[in-house]
């Protein structure tokens, strides 16, 4: 599926009517729950009225955003998204608080084991709700959907060409240093060219994240989200403990293991367009592996190797493919990013990506059909919406598994040689990504925990640079201009999700664990990969990670004992 008929069954599956996207639809449904008596023993059907109302809204306000991100370059489409960020989304927020409350006051509600955990969240939710961060939040809203504008419309000019990020991107991995430098300093000049509009997004998110923890009555930006992220199973001090154990243990090993690469290739040392996390350098030489062109035919590779993995994922992803919820290729005017959005009227996720025909992408898109498969197990599983996906610190795990648990199936795909190399690149990706994850996260907590609310744009690349001298020392900057390598905090999650990241450190560590499990018993991982995502929102993040068949721990010996097993792999 690619082309017209492919875009045009996404625009169907994205299509809002004007009456879905207008709170004078829904404001009566909310009036009848508000208005109604409500007893301990009228509570469920009552939840259930409610979960389908947030649920119709979700839909509107996924499928508003996704086409938003699809066309960063039209302006109807961008306000019509404004619209209903501006008119739409602050009523749902003070109608579902009025609901939360009368919830909260019913007289001897006990709620049912499978929403307990729900009902905690809801007393803490009401608990940070403030009007003033009604209209704040659509003003937060606005000055995250301008750094999507910029970067959806950024353009990289390389050769004659003018490309966009994905493309070029795609040539760092040029085994040829000559033209991975010139992609490189490309991409530089790119950045710094909208660097000013993203410095400025950022210090109006700045100031508008310290009034929204201030009016909450939070000393700091972290310490609210911190709530809002319902982080109950771990500290801001143990995620300080995970920054110096990947310093400890990781950095050295990562070093050693780009070093080994760059001797082979006769490198002097490991320049910047040496270093892709993403993708480290073939040690021979070699092209990147190049396994498709178009994303029908990423997607009809991938339907093979979900065929042999179990016939209910592929018969999932087959139903993806006809229903419009796959968006795979790169094109002017897209949103540069990749992931998974969720429709949960239908039960139906959506995948948004940018390949560009390389080996990363198929990793990609497995790392995001896993996410997919999430939203399809746990919708099947729980009528409540609020009980679908999982706590944002599992959220990761059904998506990072899914890379490992294909990793036997693209015998199709690969020869040997070449399946070698792509899980060679799977594991060095994990080693790779964690000083990476560390470092993304150490800076959020400087920004929102220690730098203040007067932080300056030179601050911050201040911080920047010393945390990446931290975390990526092993790269020659010498001779180089750094300005564009102070930018790096110019990074998506920075920008739109804040203080969303160390989940994926979380999440490899388990994907790992869980993949040493299914190298003794396939079935039996999947059956327990399975069983975790059914469960959703039911249980605690502990409680998820054992019925997936793995601890929850991001500690010092964890990450030592993970990185022996990942070397001797490697080895």
């Amino acid at each position: 599926m690619t082309g017209q008929p492919h875009l045009a069954a996404v625009e169907r599956k994205l299509h809002v009517p004007q009456d879905q996207a207008a709170w004078s639809t829904y404001a009566p449904r909310f009036e009848r729950l508000a208005a109604a008596e409500l007893r301990a023993q009228d509570v469920p059907a009552w939840l259930a009225e409610w979960s389908a109302l947030s649920a119709e809204l979700q839909d509107a306000g996924s499928k508003l955003t996704v086409h938003a991100d699809l066309h960063t370059d039209d302006d109807a489409i961008q306000g019509r998204y404004k619209t209903f960020l501006a008119e739409v989304a602050p009523q749902i927020e003070r109608a579902n608080h009025a609901l939360t409350e009368k919830l909260l006051a019913v007289p001897g509600y006990v709620p049912a084991p499978d929403f307990a955990l729900n009902y905690r969240r809801f007393r803490d939710e009401a608990a940070l709700f403030r009007e003033a961060n009604v209209d704040l939040g659509v003003v937060h809203n606005e000055q995250k959907n301008r750094h999507s504008v910029i970067t959806g419309n950024q353009k990289v000019r390389l050769g004659g060409e003018e490309l966009t990020l994905p493309r070029a991107k795609q040539r760092l991995d040029s085994p040829d240093r000559a033209r991975r430098e010139e992609a490189w300093h490309a991409l530089q000049a790119s950045q710094l060219e909208v660097a000013p509009e993203l410095d400025a997004v950022m210090l109006d998110l700045i100031a508008t994240r310290t009034r929204l923890a201030r009016n909450a009555d939070e000393a700091n930006y972290r310490d609210l989200r911190w709530k809002e992220l319902d982080r109950v199973d771990y500290s801001p001090a143990d995620c300080a403990a995970f920054h110096a154990a990947v310093r400890d243990e990781v950095v050295p090993p990562l070093g050693e293991l780009v070093g080994e690469i760059a001797g082979r290739l006769g490198l002097e040392s490991v320049r910047p367009w040496d270093y892709n996390r993403n993708n480290l350098l073939d040690p021979d030489g070699r092209e990147g592996l190049r396994p498709f062109q178009t994303g029908a035919e990423l997607e009809a590779l991938a339907q093979r190797a979900f065929e042999t993995l179990d016939p209910g994922l592929a018969a999932r992803f087959g139903q993806m493919r006809e229903g419009g919820l796959l968006d795979l290729e790169s094109r002017p005017g897209k949103m540069t990013h990749a992931y998974c959005s969720y429709f949960p009227t239908t039960n139906e996720p959506f995948v948004l990506m940018n390949v560009v025909g390389t080996a990363e992408d198929v990793r990609v898109l497995f790392h995001e059909v896993g996410h997919a498969f999430h939203g399809f197990y746990s919708g099947d599983a729980q009528p409540l919406v609020w009980n679908r996906w999982s706590p944002i610190e599992f959220v990761e795990i059904p998506s990072m598994a899914m890379e490992f648990l294909t990793l036997d199936h693209l015998g199709h795909v690969f020869n040997d040689e070449e399946l070698t190399r792509y899980r060679r690149k799977q594991l060095e990706g994990v080693i790779a990504f964690l000083p990476w994850a560390a470092q993304m996260d150490a800076f959020q907590h400087w920004l929102y925990a220690e730098a203040g609310e007067h932080v300056s744009v030179a601050d911050l690349d201040a911080k920047w640079l010393e945390l990446d001298r931290t975390f990526h020392p092993f790269v020659n900057w010498e001779g180089l201009d750094e300005a564009a390598r102070a930018k790096g905090w110019q990074y998506y999650h920075i920008f739109q999700v804040p203080f969303y990241y160390i989940e994926y450190a979380m999440c490899y560590l388990a994907a790992v664990g869980l993949w040493r499990a299914a190298r003794q018993d396939p079935a039996a991982a999947l059956e327990r990969y399975k069983t975790a995502l059914r469960l959703g929102n039911t249980v605690s993040v502990p409680e998820l990670y054992r019925a997936a068949g793995t601890e929850f721990r991001f500690d010092r010996e964890h990450i030592r004992g993970l990185m022996a097993f990942l070397k001797e792999q490697l080895a």
